[in-house]
């Protein structure tokens, strides 16, 4: 973009312009958020105000914001926050940005937990997961992951959304630091890495943690690390998210599997209950 002085509307169509040429399918969404971001507005103040003249300090930052995204640093994490559920999450480069479909796991476990159910949250990232379901029920969870940082992003979200004296943060490889009766009824929410390496190539995750989105040759090396632990455990409902077409390799891992297809009507979730 241009150094010079310029109006909101035209600063839009060549930020639009731009992104559009790699391919960015949101790409006047984006430019409009970016925008707001860079005015410290909201989205609706630039749509109501296209003449409305930029400063050149103005005109910098978003110019800066918008050479990032051609580089396919996600928005959310150009603006420091993604909505999901409803709920306004914190997130940077050490999380995965939640996606939407994602939401089919939390209404799943809305419908599946109760008064005494313990919500499980393995590779928990920004606690999107968990803190969405614990705000629309009260239960009690643990967050679990590998990463001090994402940690430390969910301790962050718990807190600012009301829900950090009900959430324990532990971290663990899997299951694998969870010391809980190995009876308890339990809520496993588990959206583990599952891109193999051919969709790792997509740009538009580029810029994303390769460690919460790559799951081995086949996408599902995770959940077959997941099913020897849970071995150990007798009263639980797992539910994952997965790559629509790994159906038929994590039947093999969980032959008693049941699936659920998202809003554009692709296999999105599957679930585990015991006993199996």
């Amino acid at each position: 973009m241009p150094s010079k002085i310029t109006s909101i509307n035209l600063a839009l169509k060549q930020a639009a312009s731009k992104l559009l040429k790699v391919k960015i399918d949101s790409a006047w969404l984006d430019a409009e958020l970016l925008l707001a971001f860079a005015l410290g507005k909201d989205r609706s103040f630039v749509l109501a105000h296209e003449e409305k003249t930029l400063t050149k300090i103005q005109n910098k930052k978003f110019d800066s914001l918008i050479k990032q995204r051609l580089k396919f640093v996600p928005l959310a994490h150009l603006l420091g926050y993604k909505e999901f559920f409803g709920l306004k999450f914190k997130i940077n480069k050490n999380t995965l940005v939640p996606r939407p479909e994602s939401e089919l796991l939390v209404e799943t476990a809305l419908e599946l937990s109760d008064n005494n159910s313990l919500i499980i949250d393995i590779g928990t990232g920004s606690g999107c997961l968990i803190i969405s379901v614990i705000k629309n029920t009260g239960n009690k969870g643990i967050a679990l992951d590998i990463s001090n940082q994402a940690l430390a992003v969910a301790k962050q979200n718990a807190k600012s959304l009301k829900v950090n004296n009900k959430i324990k943060f532990i971290k663990s490889n899997l299951l694998s630091n969870l010391k809980i009766s190995k009876s308890e009824k339990l809520i496993i929410l588990a959206n583990l890495p599952y891109l193999n390496k051919r969709q790792m190539a997509e740009k538009s995750i580029s810029k994303e943690p390769k460690s919460a989105l790559y799951g081995g040759v086949d996408g599902l090396i995770y959940y077959k690390k997941l099913a020897k632990q849970l071995k150990n455990f007798s009263n639980y409902t797992l539910l994952c998210e997965i790559n629509p077409g790994q159906k038929n390799g994590f039947k093999k891992i969980f032959p008693k599997a049941e699936f659920k297809k998202d809003l554009s009507g692709r296999i999105r979730l599957a679930t585990i209950k015991t006993p199996s």
